[in-house]
C-alpha cells in the first residue's frame, strides 16, 4: 500500500531535492520516487524510464556480435479514419494546400491531425484500431520470424498528433539470409489480425518505411532517433493548453466520449467498466517493449538486460553502500539510501541525452 503526505520530512524533502516532483511513502515509511512515467508529472522520473529503456535498446544493438547481425528501423502507421489538417513540422518547409482551403504555416502546428469534418470523423473506428493494435502486432511478429527465425525486436509505440498509435521497431536479424528493407517492409504492412472483440479486420496503414542499417555507422543515430521518439510517448497524449487550437479540445473530447463507449473485452459494459483503456483513447500497450531471452532464443538484448534487472542491480547498489556505511554494530540498512542510488542514475542518463546530442544530426 502507498500513501502520500503534505507534511514536512526530511527524507522526503531529501527525495524532491534529488528530482522527484512526487515522492511516495511506502507502508513501511520509506520515501521513494513516484516512478511516473510521464514527464509533466514527474521529468526526472520519466528520465530514468527512458533511460532504462535506451539502455536496452542500446544493448541489442552494441553488446554482442555486431557483424554477423543485420539491423533494421521499421515504421508501421495506423490506417487513415478521416482526413485531417496537413500542417508543416519547420516555418522553412514547402508547404501545400490543406483540404480545409488553407496553405497551413508552422505556426498553426495546434492543428496538426485535427480532422477536416469531426462529424464524419471515424473517431470510434480510431480508438478500436488503438484497442486492437497489440492483436495486429502479434501478427505481425508471427509473420516476421515465420520468415526469418532468427528475428528480435524492440518496440517504442508513438503517439500521432490524431490520437492514434504507431510504431517504431529496431529489428535484428542474423547476416545469413537476411533480406532487404524492403522485403522486410512489404511483409510487416500486409499483416492482417481480427479483434478479439468484435471480428473486426484489423491491419496497417498504407505508410511504412523500413530502413536498414549498421552498428559501425549509423546505429548511434537510430539509437538516438528511438530515444527521442521515447521522449515523445513519456509526455501527455492532451496538448499544451497554450498552443492547442480550439478544434483539438472538441477532438480530444470526441476521441475521449468514443473510447468510454468502447467494448474492451466481451465482458465490458462500456459507461460502467473502469479499465484505464477507456481514459487512454483505446490503447492498453505499454509504450516500450522487447524480445525476451528464452531456452530457445537470446531475446533482444545480447545480454539479457531488462528493466527487472536494472531493478535488481540498482537494489544491490543499494545494499553495498548499506553495508559500508553502516555502523559495525549495526547490520540494518539505513532506508535513505535509495535516493541516492536513484540520483546516481539520474546522472547516468544525464550522460547519455548528452552523447545522443552529440550523435544528432
Amino acid at each position: 500500500m502507498w500513501s502520500t503526505s503534505d507534511e514536512f520530512d526530511p527524507q522526503r524533502a531529501e527525495v524532491m531535492a534529488r528530482g522527484c516532483a512526487r515522492p511516495i511513502k511506502t507502508a513501511s515509511g520509506v520515501w521513494v520516487r513516484c516512478g511516473s512515467r510521464i514527464k509533466s508529472r514527474c521529468e526526472s522520473c520519466a528520465e530514468l524510464y527512458r533511460g532504462d529503456w535506451a539502455a536496452i535498446a542500446r544493448s541489442g544493438i552494441f553488446d554482442g556480435p555486431v557483424e554477423s547481425h543485420r539491423f533494421y528501423l521499421l515504421t508501421l502507421t495506423a490506417p487513415s479514419f478521416g482526413r485531417v489538417h496537413r500542417v508543416p513540422r519547420d516555418e522553412g518547409a514547402k508547404a501545400s494546400r490543406c483540404g480545409c482551403g488553407v496553405v497551413h504555416r508552422a505556426k498553426d502546428g495546434g492543428l496538426r491531425g485535427v480532422p477536416l469534418d469531426g462529424a464524419t470523423y471515424d473517431y470510434a473506428g480510431q480508438v478500436a484500431w488503438n484497442r486492437d493494435a497489440g492483436v495486429l502486432w502479434d501478427r505481425t511478429r508471427r509473420r516476421l520470424r515465420d520468415r526469418w527465425e532468427s528475428v528480435e525486436f524492440f518496440i517504442v509505440r508513438e503517439w500521432q498528433e490524431r490520437g492514434v498509435l504507431h510504431m517504431h521497431v529496431l529489428l535484428r536479424l542474423e547476416r545469413a539470409g537476411a533480406p532487404d528493407a524492403d522485403t522486410i517492409r512489404d511483409g510487416a504492412r500486409s499483416a492482417v489480425a481480427f479483434s478479439k472483440i468484435d471480428g473486426a479486420v484489423v491491419e496497417w496503414g498504407e505508410q511504412a518505411d523500413c530502413q536498414a542499417f549498421t552498428a559501425d555507422g549509423n546505429g548511434a543515430k537510430t539509437i538516438w532517433y528511438l530515444s527521442k521518439a521515447l521522449n515523445y510517448v513519456l509526455k501527455d497524449v492532451v496538448p499544451d493548453g497554450e498552443r492547442a487550437h480550439p478544434m483539438v479540445w472538441a477532438h480530444q473530447a470526441a476521441l475521449a466520449r468514443a473510447a468510454r463507449a468502447m467494448r474492451c473485452s466481451r465482458e465490458c459494459v462500456p459507461g460502467d467498466c473502469r479499465k484505464a483503456i477507456h481514459a487512454r483513447f483505446g490503447s492498453r500497450s505499454h509504450v516500450v517493449s522487447a524480445s525476451r531471452r528464452t531456452p530457445h532464443r537470446p531475446g533482444w538484448s545480447f545480454t539479457g538486460l531488462t528493466r527487472s534487472v536494472q531493478r535488481r542491480l540498482r537494489a544491490e547498489w543499494v545494499a553495498r553502500q548499506s553495508e559500508a556505511s553502516a555502523p559495525a554494530s549495526s547490520a540494518v540498512a539505513s532506508p535513505a539510501l535509495v535516493a541516492p542510488v536513484l540520483e546516481r542514475l539520474a546522472d547516468r542518463t544525464r550522460r547519455e541525452s548528452r552523447l545522443n546530442a552529440a550523435a544528432a544530426p
